[in-house]
């Protein structure tokens, strides 16, 4: 080996030794102080209490405090804005949810660039969404919902717990592939919505199945279909509409990001201590008792990539219904 050579090899050596002894140091040091996170919905609703639970374990871990933010507003641009523009330290996370790949879709002036300004740390949970209907709604297969709206185009109603949000698209989906006609009735939360459903004030709605479960169970409500690719572990015998029409697919997802420029041996010491918490017997009891269904772990990959083909998909369509914003 050269002079030069051997110069180099060393110089390499000494620089990955000290990229080691960094992220090494990064790692045990962290969290140095306070943590946020951001929460793009009001204080109590089901994704405010997720986040909750979560930074209740992670304070016990890291023995400092993890705070909830409670930033709504503009279908989570606020917070989403406000992640954008906090220190890449690991000590701001952000909670998403569909409307960080659905905002970009709809928006072209947002000011931040979902795709560029933020890194995945961890999925936290993924929720089925389920298609129910009043009990004296008269169709109770999916071929007899879409029978029932070509005969009446523009007349069957569906709820949703609000405007181009996941049950909204959930709807749209349905409307473009079955090619019906339904109106949108939209509400400012699942709340309200579920309630005007079982009231029978409006036949049908899409939602997250955890939040109506018990409803089905009580005989309140009655299952159409899902909206998953597979059929629901914790309820076989209803079926998907994906069987109906091959590829449709709507889930809902909440997951913990961070800015942009925030060290990799962060966002890997997040993604750990994260981890750790949704494995834990405990915490996936407290998810499911509050509505939100099982932890969901994912690799990184997955996560990224999960991510990707929803920014994708709702894209195009949007782009294909032609949803704007109001």
């Amino acid at each position: 080996m050269t002079t030069l050579k051997a110069a180099q090899a060393l110089c390499r050596g000494l620089l990955l030794a000290a990229f080691a002894s960094t992220a090494a140091w990064a790692q045990a040091d962290f969290p140095s102080a306070p943590v946020r996170i951001l929460v793009p919905f009001p204080a109590g609703g089901p994704a405010d209490v997720i986040m909750r639970i979560l930074a209740d374990r992670l304070s016990l871990r890291w023995t400092k405090p993890v705070i909830v933010e409670n930033r709504p507003g503009a279908a989570t641009i606020v917070a989403t804005t406000a992640l954008a523009n906090s220190q890449p330290d690991g000590h701001t996370l952000g909670d998403a949810t569909q409307f960080h790949v659905i905002n970009p879709a709809l928006n072209r002036n947002l000011p931040f660039d979902a795709a560029r300004d933020f890194a995945g740390v961890s999925m936290v949970v993924l929720q089925s969404i389920v298609l129910v209907a009043h009990p004296t709604f008269p169709a109770n297969t999916l071929a007899e919902l879409i029978t029932l709206a070509k005969s009446s185009p523009g007349q069957l109603d569906f709820a949703s717990s609000g405007p181009r949000g996941v049950g909204h698209f959930a709807g749209e989906m349905l409307k473009h592939l079955a090619g019906i006609q339904m109106q949108h009735i939209n509400y400012q939360g699942s709340g309200p919505a579920v309630t005007d459903v079982i009231a029978g004030r409006v036949p049908i709605m899409f939602d997250i199945w955890h939040s109506v479960k018990q409803h089905v169970a009580d005989g309140r409500l009655k299952v159409i279909a899902f909206t998953g690719l597979q059929r629901q572990k914790d309820a076989p015998q209803y079926p998907t509409i994906a069987e109906t029409y091959p590829g449709y697919e709507v889930t809902i997802w909440q997951g913990l990001f961070v800015p942009a420029g925030t060290p990799p041996a962060i966002i890997e010491k997040l993604r750990t201590e994260v981890n750790a918490v949704l494995a834990q017997p405990e915490v996936a009891e407290r998810l499911i008792a509050a509505g939100a269904g099982e932890p969901t772990i994912m690799a990184p990959d997955e996560f990224a990539a999960l991510i990707r083909n929803d920014r994708d998909r709702y894209r195009a369509l949007i782009k294909e219904i032609g949803v704007t914003v109001d």
